[in-house]
């Protein structure tokens, strides 16, 4: 029942290129005729030569060279045409899948290792575009080869056709077996190709804890096994994959050889011809080789429903608020223009229903208020973040965003409405004008300068070489961790949204430069609801209040006035 579950998702997802593989299947399958027909050819031109028929000869020279170059011209078009379809099959599904991974809730997102799911949308999807691109139209096309040539081998001598007939069903027994062995290996195979991306990609990226905490020999030693489970995987399944083929040529050797003894007594005793041999020899090819491809291609066929298997998983992932896709449509907030107020109701929030991490929170800030939110490492404060982000959802309680106007419980959609700068380097490879860009990708040459002034980050970018078009690498490679900080600051200043956070984001700054950035902060045109989460003096100064997380709990709210 499940396989057939997958089978259906299968289709479905197959529904586009249905035309063409109907198309080439069709084309494969006239193809097929032609090559049995050839065989009557070969039958017809080797009589015509014992006989010294030489006109008979160059007819049948003539038939076999067209439909030899026929051949190769039709396979070349549906070659190029299998391409196109496959290429643009694999987008689109790459493309909806991406899509699904995007909008999904952030904790269902972060369940799948990111490795993991490239894996599953590169290396799964291109399995089940060639099995449906690939093995179904060859399918059709050995049957249709199967039934002719069959046909033609009972027309010439029955025995031998029910020795192929025999033969066959024993071969796809034998695919049917295997194949089951490969289905489960294909999905160790998959795990430990992630496992061994994600360990270089990791291990890559972090260079830096790698040579701090000399580490090298035990990456050399980790590397090591993971490529000794690769390598014993894929010896298994060779070894799978070669007894398979060992059994299947050891039985149609037997049967090639019977029709060889056959013919050869036949001809011995006058009872057949040189011809009718070869026509014999090459149609038993052809009932063979659907059998033998039908059966090698088994294995291929479950390795595609195990990656369905996989991809379905992907398309599980609950999506976040439709209202969220809204987004793509830039259809703003009732919020947009103003900075709205923040209220926080007995929330609470716990990982896995476990003990509370947030544990009734009550919070309300003020519109275009500057707080501060302090407190110890790991009591929630970057939880409050991610709940303001909708990335996590509330065990309880209410968040929302008032104004005169308007309350609104807190959704995907007031993503709009929030400038943030994360903790850490989180800048993408390209150039440093491309990175403060995805703050606003309509931004003038003049905002851009504007924000980079505010968040202390013109005056070095333009002493690069390149100036605003110098190429970063990844997270920021190329510039240091200050620089990247300020790039980052800047393209939440260039967003310009009613609220604005700022986790840690002053962390890596020295102090003049983190002071002047946060009094930029208090300047800003659009005076933002401002959340700045940090433990350094210099922020607290500018806000408004400052609030402490301890215990899950606001426990003490310390207004500027108590401190002056």
């Amino acid at each position: 029942m499940e396989s057939i579950k997958k089978l259906i998702w299968i289709i479905k997802n197959g529904k586009p290129i249905f035309l063409f593989l109907i198309v080439s299947t069709l084309i494969s399958s006239l193809l097929s005729l032609v090559g049995v027909y050839n065989a009557f050819v070969s039958k017809s031109l080797i009589d015509s030569a014992i006989t010294f028929n030489l006109n008979s000869v160059y007819k049948w020279l003539f038939i076999m060279g067209s439909i030899m170059f026929s051949k190769i011209i039709i396979n070349s078009i549906l070659t190029l045409m299998r391409t196109h379809v496959t290429i643009k099959f694999n987008q689109n599904i790459q493309k909806k899948l991406y899509k699904h991974i995007i909008f999904s809730k952030f904790k269902d997102q972060s369940k799948i290792n990111s490795m993991n799911l490239v894996t599953r949308i590169q290396n799964d999807v291109n399995t089940i575009s060639s099995m449906l691109l690939d093995t179904i139209p060859s399918i059709i096309s050995l049957i249709v080869t199967f039934i002719a040539s069959l046909s033609a081998l009972l027309y010439l001598a029955p025995s031998i056709a029910l020795i192929a007939i025999f033969i066959g069903p024993l071969l796809i027994f034998i695919g049917k077996i295997f194949g089951l062995k490969l289905k489960k290996l294909y999905k160790y195979i998959q795990e430990n190709d992630v496992k061994y991306k994600s360990f270089l990609q990791e291990t890559i990226c972090n260079s830096p804890i790698i040579k701090s905490f000399c580490l090298e020999n035990y990456s050399l030693n980790k590397i090591d096994e993971i490529q000794n489970e690769k390598y014993n995987l894929s010896m298994k399944n060779t070894k799978i994959r070669l007894s398979s083929g060992l059994i299947m040529s050891f039985s149609t050797s037997i049967a090639y050889f019977s029709i060889f003894c056959f013919s050869a007594i036949n001809i011995a005793q006058g009872l057949s011809t040189y011809g009718t041999m070869t026509a014999m020899l090459q149609l038993y090819n052809n009932v063979k080789s659907p059998f033998q491809s039908l059966a090698s291609m088994f294995p291929g066929f479950i390795a595609s429903i195990a990656a369905s298997e996989r991809l379905m998983e992907i398309e599980e992932m609950r999506l976040e608020d439709l209202d969220s896709f809204n987004l793509i449509d830039n259809k703003a907030s009732h919020f947009i223009s103003t900075s709205p107020s923040i209220c926080f109701k007995d929330v609470c929030f716990s990982y896995n229903n476990k003990n509370n991490i947030l544990d009734k929170i009550n919070i309300k800030i003020e519109s275009g208020e500057i707080v501060a939110l302090i407190g110890p490492s790991g009591e929630g404060k970057t939880t409050i973040t991610k709940l303001l982000l909708s990335l996590i959802d509330k065990t309880s309680g209410d968040i929302s965003f008032i104004n005169d106007s308007f309350s609104e419980n807190l959704s995907p959609n007031h993503r709009e409405m929030i400038s943030y700068v994360p903790q850490g380097n989180t800048l993408f490879t390209g150039t440093i004008k491309s990175n403060i860009l995805l703050g606003n990708p309509n931004a003038s040459i003049k905002d851009i300068i504007s924000t980079t002034k505010q968040a202390e980050a013109y005056s070095f970018i333009t002493n690069l070489k390149d100036g605003f078009d110098t190429k970063i690498g990844e997270k920021g490679q190329g510039i240091s961790e200050g620089q990247a900080q300020r790039i980052s600051i800047a393209r939440a200043f260039l967003k310009k949204k009613p609220i604005l956070i700022l986790d840690e984001a002053t962390s890596s700054l020295d102090e003049e430069t983190e002071l002047k950035i946060i009094n930029s902060v208090k300047e800003l045109s659009h005076k933002p609801t401002c959340i700045i989460i940090t433990h350094r003096p210099y922020a607290l100064s500018i806000c408004d209040r400052i609030l402490k997380l301890e215990n899950g709990k606001i426990n003490d709210i310390t207004y500027k006035k108590r401190l002056s």
